[in-house]
């Protein structure tokens, strides 16, 4: 079982979980969503986003590797909300142009191949689609514990320098690339560690 299988009945109540709440609102002033939007929610967990952002458009995908994650979503009983248990990578040529948005909040770095994972993500998206993904600004790995912990809970990625991501973004075909902190997550350490949102078009 995977830890984020394990993790998914209790995973809103985890600390992390609680101050991540303050995204999905101010995600909301920052994007804009029309009301016939099919949008896909990437690494979607138990809905974060997918949640808050279903009542402004028409159909939310809800995407993740973990069943049981999802189960958990699917539970809180949105009409408009598909869940979707899938690796992105292989799903993406089939729904080709589905979607006019994909969002995302602290998925990214569970990803070993960032570049294929948007050049996914081009592909999901129709001409002038419209990308919005939440993750850790670059850190030392001390965001998930020890190197042990980070390995348990399938950590790639310690953080992104945004030069880097969008050097990546634009080789994937993104342009209006844009970088904003939209939180800061505090760990027991007394740390604070911010959070970036990627904003950009499909070319």
């Amino acid at each position: 079982m995977s830890h984020f299988d394990s993790e998914a009945q209790r995973w809103d109540q985890r600390p992390t979980s609680q101050q991540l709440v303050v995204v999905p609102p101010r995600l909301l002033e920052r994007v804009a969503f029309a009301q016939d939007d099919q949008v896909l929610d990437f690494g979607a967990g138990t809905g974060l986003l997918a949640t808050a952002i279903a009542p402004h458009v028409a159909q939310v995908a809800a995407l993740d590797l973990s069943e049981a994650m999802l189960q958990v979503l699917q539970g809180k009983g949105h009409a408009n909300i598909q869940t979707v248990l899938a690796d992105v990578l292989a799903y993406a040529p089939a729904h080709a142009g589905q979607y006019q948005a994909i969002v995302s909040c602290m998925a990214l770095h569970h990803v070993p191949d960032t570049a294929a994972l948007l050049q996914a993500f081009a592909q999901l998206l129709d001409a002038g689609g419209q990308l919005a993904l939440v993750d850790l600004y670059a850190e030392d790995g001390s965001f998930h514990g020890s190197a042990e912990e980070n390995a348990a809970k399938g950590v790639h990625h310690h953080g992104f320098a945004p030069a880097a991501l969008q050097a990546l973004a634009e080789q994937a075909g993104f342009s209006h690339i844009r970088f904003s902190e939209i939180a800061q997550i505090q760990r027991p350490s007394g740390r604070s560690y911010p959070l970036f949102l990627l904003q950009a078009r499909k070319a």
